[in-house]
């Protein structure tokens, strides 16, 4: 256990925002908790749980304890012909998880390369990209109360897991820490090709014979061509969420954008990229000072140099406005606000 007071977290988001927390804590194991219980100055100020804070949005310092699960170990728990089980410590990086997954020939996790976090963050946000989202992997989930340090497990179901949402973002947020996450892995299997612009990069190449390797790099590739370096460019990754309107709503909108994309969803509604909307309303490129909007894609909202979470809150706030006027759209943040 690792206890840091007064702590910059200028290097624990990836926006890189100089705020400081009273308290930050790194544990490996449920037993730190009823030991940090029995501290009367840390007991008696809130805990928030982070991971590598790449979905935070960081607006002022926090009077808060805040809590990173560091345990990150790999176990193959279980295998058939057929599958993989394989569990992992909340800590460990989620992209070095896909890189290992791939290396071994295991399908799953290959269309979920590049995203920046950590194994524990990704059920609670359920991390999602090119047709893929991290509850299609996900059996079972291990946490411990924050009140008590009591082990509590959890099956895929009980999870509530949604669009870019669970259990653990809404009821379970900061009252459980994630510590271990059970993947189910396939030993065969075919590429996940719903995301068109990735199976157009694959368009004329048996598809049959791709392996998780293929999808992988391509992934990889497509995401650097987008997106940048939150080493370079400091970001949450997509602002945004993707909005889903009703029908009517959208037929209305391509009388005056035929070219508006959007697929319809389970419930009837029409999901349209919140990335086209941004553009259309001409936010891609542009910047309020250090804080803009990302040249390649418009739903990466940037800290350009010395920018703060406030901010990047205005410049949110400013593209939202526009957009509900241009397209009577409510765009939902993706990245928390703290």
């Amino acid at each position: 256990m690792h206890i840091h007071a007064h702590y910059n977290l200028v290097n624990n988001n990836t926006f890189h925002f100089n705020v400081v927390a009273r308290y930050f804590i790194e544990i490996r194991h449920a037993s730190a908790i009823a030991t940090l219980r029995r501290d009367p100055v840390l007991s008696a100020l809130p805990w928030r749980v982070v991971g590598a804070g790449s979905n935070l949005l960081l607006t002022h310092d926090l009077d808060e304890v805040l809590i990173r699960c560091i345990y990150d170990e790999i176990k193959l728990v279980k295998e058939d012909a057929d599958f993989v089980w394989l569990s992992v410590g909340a800590g460990h990086s989620w992209h070095a998880l896909v890189r290992y997954a791939v290396e071994q020939g295991w399908w799953g996790l290959e269309n979920l390369a590049l995203i920046p976090g950590t194994v524990g963050a990704a059920p609670v946000q359920n991390i999602g990209a090119y047709g893929a989202e991290a509850q299609d992997t996900i059996t079972r989930i291990q946490c411990f109360d924050l009140r008590t340090g009591e082990r509590i497990e959890m099956r895929n179901n009980e999870c509530l897991f949604s669009y870019r949402s669970s259990i653990f973002k809404t009821t379970l947020a900061n009252r459980v820490m994630i510590h271990r996450v059970t993947f189910r892995l396939r030993k065969k299997g075919n590429a996940n090709l719903i995301y068109e612009p990735l199976r157009d990069a694959f368009d004329n190449i048996d598809h049959h014979q791709l392996t998780p390797m293929d999808v992988y790099r391509k992934v990889i590739e497509i995401r650097n061509s987008k997106i940048p370096d939150p080493n370079r460019i400091g970001h949450a990754g997509s602002f945004f969420q993707n909005p889903a309107i009703q029908a009517d709503h959208y037929h209305t909108l391509q009388l005056q954008w035929p070219d508006i994309p959007g697929h319809k969803t389970i419930g009837g509604t029409i999901k349209v990229p919140a990335a086209w909307i941004i553009e259309k309303a001409g936010w891609k490129g542009k910047r309020i000072g250090d804080a803009g909007v990302y040249e390649h894609h418009a739903l990466i909202l940037a800290n350009y140099g010395n920018a703060t979470g406030l901010d990047i809150l205005n410049l949110a706030d400013a593209i939202k406005q526009d957009v509900v006027r241009m397209f009577g759209i409510s765009l939902e943040q993706e990245v928390v606000t703290i």
